[in-house]
């Protein structure tokens, strides 16, 4: 209905109005309810991991204490590196109060198979189990694993083969770590809230 066609009759005008009205009273209304479902989740004691809030301080605190292990192979070389920029980021600590130990097993698996039975695709599987011991009492406080998959694509050319695969490598061995830091993160949280 045009503007045009309301003036012409007065009563569509009144209708125009009417809809237009009950249009607007109920964007109040979502936005109203919205409101009020920010401010429930305000209240309800969520905190963001990280942040600059004291008891993040706490946490990133928490994790420079943990002393990472060496890590067997190339690709745990690499894990470990990534593993000490995200929780040890000052620089290894002196005197640690936890030590991360990670286990770190690479499988690869050839998918998509031509009719001459030659491989175009393949799975780079990464899973990591690791502990968090306690060093004053060398108990283990907490275990988990943590597994990535990368696909890559297998190519006639050896070369280019090899350096997809080293990039899907790279790929997972990042996740993995960024996996690894916010799970030693929130369990570190919560036993420092206990």
């Amino acid at each position: 209905m045009s503007l045009s066609d309301a003036q012409s009759n007065p009563g569509r005008l009144s209708q125009y109005h009417a809809r237009f009205g009950a249009f607007r009273r109920g964007r109040v209304w979502v936005i109203v309810g919205l409101s009020v479902a920010m401010l429930s989740l305000a209240g309800c004691g969520y905190r963001p991991l990280y942040g600059s809030s004291p008891e993040n301080t706490q946490v990133s605190s928490e994790l420079a204490k943990v002393r990472i292990g060496l890590i067997a192979d190339r690709a745990g070389h690499r894990l470990r590196n990534h593993l000490l920029d995200r929780m040890n980021p000052g620089g290894e600590p002196s005197a640690p109060s936890y030590e991360l130990s990670v286990d770190l097993q690479e499988t690869r698996v050839d998918l998509g198979v031509r009719r001459d039975e030659t491989r175009t695709r393949a799975n780079l599987i990464l899973t990591a189990t690791f502990r968090l011991r306690d060093m004053a009492n060398s108990r283990i406080l907490f275990t988990a694993t943590a597994r990535r998959v990368a696909s890559f694509n297998i190519r006639d050319a050896e070369f280019s083969t090899i350096s997809a695969e080293s990039a899907a490598r790279r790929r997972t061995v990042e996740g993995l770590a960024d996996e690894i830091s916010q799970r030693v993160a929130i369990f570190l949280n919560r036993k420092r809230a206990k």
